[in-house]
């Protein structure tokens, strides 16, 4: 049994995501989506968690917030499901919890932005 730092957790998950969007690197993913995911972190810091979330549901965005759902579950939230969301999470957590998945929320969408930036060939 090996041990992984929740870093790896988050990592692994996140480059399963990509690599799934990319068909496993066969192509690159789409302008919008790059953009969606660069700028995610950002606007979680920025905005809040919750509001985050509605502005990625609000533009369509749900299979972005479906990979840091994914992500976020492989490194231990296993409470987010289909029946409760990460949207209604970010809405409803007491303010401890809201703070740590939040953070816990920027650390997997960086992950998944610098599997974006790798997969679309493209150095920050």
């Amino acid at each position: 049994m090996s041990v992984h730092t929740r870093s790896q957790r988050l990592a692994q998950a996140a480059y399963a995501q990509i690599a799934r969007h990319t068909k496993n690197g066969t192509r690159k993913p789409d302008k919008e989506f790059v953009t969606t995911v660069k700028k995610f972190p950002a606007l979680i810091h920025t905005c809040g968690l919750a509001q985050a979330v509605a502005f990625a549901l609000a533009k369509q965005d749900k299979e972005y917030i479906g990979y840091l759902e994914a992500v976020l579950k492989a490194a231990g939230y296993t409470a987010i499901t289909e029946q409760k969301t990460l949207c209604e999470h970010a809405r409803e957590s007491p303010l401890t919890d809201y703070l740590r998945l939040s953070r816990d929320a920027i650390d997997a969408a960086s992950w998944l932005k610098r599997y974006v930036e790798a997969a679309a060939g493209e150095e920050e």
